[in-house]
C-alpha cells in the first residue's frame, strides 16, 4: 500500500481523523496475556504473530487476534550469553527466509555499557512450536558500523560512547528489510541535535558484515522512531518521544521523499506495528502501566514488576500488554 497527500487525508477523514488532532486510535483493542510489551514483532502465517519482550531474551508465539502465547522460544543460547544479559530486543524484519532482529545497541538502564545489547542476528522463520528456532547469521555489533559512516559518526558518535539511552544515548527501535534486500536501521535516539530529526540507515550486506549504504534525517515533529515496517514502495513509521515522555504519531515515508503525516496516536505507548492488509496492528509496550496486585500493599504495580515479583508471574491477570487495529483505506 502506497500512500500520497490526497490518499492520507481521505484515510484520515474516513476515521474520523484530523491530522492536526490528538484522536485515539481507531479500531479494537486487543489483549496479550503472560508479557508486559511488545517491543518487536513480525508475522508468522495469516493468523499468529511472534512477538519479542525486551525484559528477557525469549519470543513468543501468539494468535494474531490476543490471547496466551501458544509457544516460546529461547535465545540466550543461541546468542551464546546468559540469561540475565538483557538483549534488550528492540526490533524485528522479516525476510522470505529469515527474521532479523536488533537491540537496542545503547547502555542499561544505569548508563553502563552493555555489549549484549549491542546485536544485530538472523534467525530461521520457525514453525509454529518454535522447537527448530536457530541462528542463521551474527550476532554483529553494528556500533563501528555506524562510526565509519562520517555523516552517521557525527550523529551517533557521542551518544554511543557515553550516554544513557533516555537521556541522548543511542537508542535503536527500528528494523524494515526494503525490496533491494537492504536493511534500514530506524533510531528512538538520539534526534540530531540541530534539527531534532529521526536517523534512519541504510545497510548492505558486504559477506558476514554491513556497510552503510545511506542515511537520512526526517522530520518527523521531534520524535525518535519507535519503528517501521515496509509499505508497498515505501514505508510505514511509528514515532514517539526520544525519552520519558511525548505523544505519538503514524507517518508514511518513501525515500529519499520527506515523510507524511497519517494520523496522530494516542491510548497506547506504541512499540510495534504489524501490517495486517487491511488495517496496521499497533502493539504498546505496557510495562510501566499500574495495574492491580493484591499482593502490592499499594494494591497495584507496574505490569513488569508484576511479573517478576507475583507468586503468579505471568500467569498473574494483570501481566498483559495491548495492541489497537488501525483501518487502512482501500
Amino acid at each position: 500500500m502506497t500512500y500520497d497527500r490526497v490518499r492520507i487525508l481521505s484515510a484520515s477523514m474516513a476515521l474520523g481523523i484530523a491530522l492536526l488532532g490528538t484522536p485515539a486510535l481507531a479500531g479494537d483493542t486487543l489483549v496479550f496475556h503472560g508479557i508486559c510489551d511488545g517491543s518487536a514483532a513480525v508475522k508468522l502465517g495469516q493468523d499468529k504473530i511472534l512477538v519479542a519482550y525486551d525484559e528477557e531474551n525469549t519470543i513468543y508465539r501468539y494468535p494474531v487476534g490476543g490471547g496466551h502465547a501458544l509457544a516460546r522460544a529461547g535465545l540466550s543460547g543461541l546468542l551464546g550469553i546468559a540469561k540475565s544479559d538483557e538483549t534488550d530486543i528492540e526490533a524485528a524484519a522479516l525476510a522470505s527466509d529469515r527474521i532479523w532482529w536488533i537491540g537496542s545497541h545503547g547502555h542499561d538502564r544505569r548508563g553502563a555499557p552493555a555489549p549484549y545489547r549491542r546485536m544485530l542476528f538472523a534467525t530461521n522463520v520457525p514453525s509454529p512450536p518454535l522447537d527448530d528456532l536457530v541462528l542463521l547469521s551474527g550476532p554483529l555489533d553494528l556500533t563501528d558500523t555506524f562510526l565509519e559512516s562520517p555523516p552517521v559518526a557525527a550523529i551517533l558518535e557521542d551518544a554511543i560512547r557515553a550516554r544513557h539511552p533516555k537521556h541522548g544515548g543511542i537508542n535503536i527501535e527500528g528494523l524494515a528489510i526494503d525490496r533491494d534486500g537492504s536493511l534500514l536501521v530506524g533510531f528512538r535516539s538520539p534526534l540530531d541535535k540541530d534539527t531534532g530529526r529521526a536517523l534512519v540507515v541504510r545497510l548492505s550486506a558486504t559477506g558476514n558484515a554491513f556497510v552503510v549504504r545511506d542515511s537520512y534525517l526526517l522530520d518527523l515533529g521531534h520524535r525518535g522512531i519507535r519503528d517501521m515496517t515496509s509499505d508497498g514502495n515505501g514505508f510505514a513509521i511509528v514515532s514517539g518521544p526520544a525519552g520519558d515522555s511525548g505523544d505519538f504519531a503514524l507517518y508514511a515515508w518513501t525515500p529519499p521523499e520527506s515523510p507524511v503525516l497519517v494520523s496522530k496516536l494516542s491510548g497506547l505507548n506504541a512499540e510495534a506495528i504489524l501490517d495486517q492488509g487491511t488495517h496496521w496492528l499497533i502493539l504498546s509496550d505496557d510495562g510501566k502501566v499500574r495495574r492491580n496486585d493484591p499482593e502490592s500493599k499499594k494494591g497495584q504495580r507496574q505490569c513488569d514488576k508484576i511479573r517478576k515479583k507475583s507468586r503468579l508471574g505471568h500467569r498473574h491477570p494483570g501481566v498483559y500488554f495491548r495492541a489497537e487495529r488501525l483501518e487502512k483505506t482501500p
